[in-house]
């Protein structure tokens, strides 16, 4: 019987086994169910995958359905057929209604995805399969007209929270001094938002887990739109402050969910080249934003820093319902609400922000041995021990901080490198800008502007690196690479003064984000090629919820550092400790001050040496994060892509698509079979994959 006669009758369906009985009788059986119609493509599909991860099978079937010799044995049983290759007959074989005898082949059982990786090879095998493995061709997977557009809706949601963050550093005393507001009051506009975005991240993730992406996204939305009307149209600070919180649930919610979305409907070996489309959003949004809060920040004009939000507020909340349409796990109200671990996020959301809190002004406001930071402080640090403990014994099913997220000693060095980079990099977008404004005295456009070298280097580096990783499949030499570059940056920026050229810190500023370009998508994409199947939804949370916890902490500690070292620097020129206490509004007075002036010299130069010392503490956790990443081992990235939220309309048969409520491999959608090509054409398109 030829393959064309067997596909006659192309709807019933069949159950295709593959093991190895002859070479490796100890090998799982791998089971899939589907229509004859589509069983030659799977094959193909199959064998391509089970060369690529490395098993004991090796075979590769064509459209004449040739086998060549040096492949071992296959066997596929479906309902009426039996395909056999052996590494001794090169003929073709084609499909018979006899089975094999019992006697040659072993009972073949269903068994699960996990159940066929506990194997691993060594010796000769895995020289031979691995020559099998690098001439086995990766199918190339592209994104649907659906895809797209939920990449295109994640893509403007981003842009409108990198905006968020970033336009008001530039017009933060403008609108300290519109509310009459105290410099105290003031760093909690920006740092609230940061301590909001991360504490609410995990959870935020967890609560999508249950209720649906589109549902959670589409909220987080809403809590953002409504913060964003509150920050236009406050009179007082408070009314800020708590339009700040709003907007930090929003913001937060977006950053996870999309990261999160992503590794739903994109296979991991080519997440690090289409997540350059979030990264390209956030680089636009951090290289434009403090553009435009400089040409805001006057005091009749700084409001339309956050009417310019609105419009992205409405987009996003018409296109997440008409696009971002994934498909949620079935339950009822009540039973979405009892998988909810409440105990665990009040713990974890409360314990975080004391900690946060106490660390954001603990050296700043308050001295580190006082009180109103020691209290906060250990009150954070025993409620985070309570939550760990609770997630890890208590809530059991329903953590939503899953510890197997930390299995190997590689994924904690992942998560501090996403936490050190968080740090480094939010403190060096926060305090590179307050340099030109105080030391070069730069207006705030140009500061704006002055972050151009950095911000446009970021975003190429990303993609540059996320396309060599889908090609290689390798992300260590970038993770080194990035921190190597990074480290240098920083550091050369410690010699930075106010005579300091423009062609030497641009080109500085370059290399330091080449370096955050590097390590931005391949720390993300290792965090979730380090996690067990079926985690990387919660890996890549735990990832964002790191770096963003980072940028969170960096503001507060970077303060500390430039304070202390600042107050020295003007004790030191008999200049009043104060300034250092209220750096930021004293630039209008330094800016009115005589050009030839001594005082505004000797001000500078205490500016200048609060920079050092705070550039000085990045290069050394820079350093730190180069020599814990190289503890970083290299993990599989062709991962099957298995999770419950699949997009409703899917496009396109493939084996990444195989995946349903439980989140392992079984029968296409039904999408996908109305989908299916004709026999004619699937003998075209097989031949052209082999």
């Amino acid at each position: 019987m030829t393959i064309r006669e067997y596909h006659s009758h192309p709807d019933v369906i069949c159950h295709c086994q593959f093991t190895d009985p002859v070479q490796n009788p100890r090998d799982a059986t791998f089971v899939y169910k589907h229509t004859r119609r589509q069983c030659r493509y799977l094959h193909h599909d199959f064998l391509v995958l089970m060369l690529q991860r490395q098993l004991w099978f090796a075979a590769i079937i064509t459209a004449e359905d040739q086998r060549p010799q040096r492949h071992k044995h296959l066997i596929c049983q479906a309902d009426s057929c039996t395909m056999s290759a052996t590494s001794s007959s090169p003929k073709p074989t084609s499909h018979n209604t006899s089975q094999p005898d019992p006697k040659d082949t072993p009972s073949l059982t269903d068994t699960t995805q996990s159940d066929m990786f506990k194997q691993e090879r060594s010796g000769a095998d895995a020289e031979q399969n691995a020559a099998l493995i690098k001439e086995a061709p990766h199918p190339k997977w592209r994104p649907s007209t659906t895809e797209t557009l939920v990449m295109v809706t994640l893509a403007i949601i981003s842009l409108m929270v990198s905006l968020d963050a970033t336009v008001i550093v530039t017009a933060l005393s403008t609108i300290v001094q519109s509310l009459n507001a105290t410099s105290t009051q003031g760093f909690w506009i920006g740092t609230s938002y940061l301590l909001v975005v991360a504490v609410t991240m995990p959870f935020t993730a967890s609560i999508s887990d249950i209720v649906g992406r589109p549902q959670t996204l589409f909220t987080v939305l809403l809590s953002f739109t409504v913060g964003t009307i509150l920050c236009a149209t406050a009179h007082s600070i408070g009314i800020m402050l708590v339009g700040r919180c709003l907007q930090g649930v929003g913001g937060g919610g977006v950053i996870i969910l999309s990261l999160v979305i992503f590794s739903d409907i994109v296979p991991l070996r080519f997440r690090p080249q289409y997540v350059g489309v979030l990264q390209g959003a956030w680089a636009l949004g951090s290289v434009i934003g403090p553009i435009i809060g400089g040409a805001f920040a006057s005091p009749t004009r700084w409001r339309w820093v956050f009417y310019l939000m609105l419009p992205f507020c409405g987009v996003g909340l018409i296109f997440v319902p008409l696009f971002v349409r994934l498909r949620r796990p079935e339950a009822t109200l009540k039973e979405m609400l009892g998988r909810v671990d409440w105990i665990g996020g009040v713990l974890f959301i409360s314990s975080a922000t004391s900690f946060l809190i106490a660390i954001s002004w603990g050296g700043t406001t308050y001295a580190w041995n006082h009180w109103r930071t020691l209290v906060p402080l250990l009150v954070g640090l025993a409620g985070l021990v309570a939550t760990m403990i609770w997630e890890r014994f208590g809530a059991k099913e329903t953590a939503f901080l899953r510890h197997s997220l930390f299995h190997v000693w590689s994924a904690h060095a992942i998560y501090f490198g996403a936490f050190a980079q968080g740090l480094i990099l939010y403190a060096q977008l926060y305090y590179i800008p307050f340099f030109f404004e105080s030391a070069k005295l730069y207006s705030p456009i140009r500061t704006g502007v002055s972050l151009l070298p950095v911000l446009l280097t970021l975003v190429p580096a990303s993609v540059i690196v996320g396309a060599a990783i889908t090609r290689t499949a390798k992300f260590r030499w970038a993770i080194t690479t990035g921190w190597v570059l990074a480290t240098l940056g920083t550091g050369l920026s410690i010699s930075w003064d106010r005579g300091t050229s423009t062609a030497v810190w641009a080109v500085e500023m370059i290399v330091l984000g080449f370096g955050h370009g590097l390590n931005l998508n391949a720390l993300n994409t290792a965090s979730q090629a380090a996690c067990k199947p079926g985690d990387e939804g919660r890996a890549v949370g735990m990832y964002a919820f790191l770096r963003s916890f980072g940028m969170a902490i960096g503001v507060g500690v970077g303060g500390s550092v430039f304070q202390n070292v600042m107050k020295s620097k003007l004790a030191a020129l008999g200049l009043p400790t104060d300034i250092a206490l209220r750096a930021e509004a004293y630039l209008e007075v330094l800016k009115q001050m005589p050009a030839d002036s001594p005082q505004r010299a000797a001000a500078v130069d205490a500016y200048v040496a609060g920079f050092h010392g705070v550039f000085g503490f990045l290069t050394g956790l820079a350093g730190l994060a180069l020599l814990v990443g190289l503890f970083v081992k290299h993990f599989e990235i062709n991962k099957e892509l298995i999770t419950e939220h699949k997009l409703v309309d899917e496009s396109r048969l493939s084996w990444r698509r195989a995946s349903q409520g439980t989140g392992t491999r079984s029968g296409l959608s039904t999408a996908d079979h109305s989908r299916m090509p004709s026999p004619e054409r699937g003998q075209e398109v097989v031949a052209e994959q082999v």
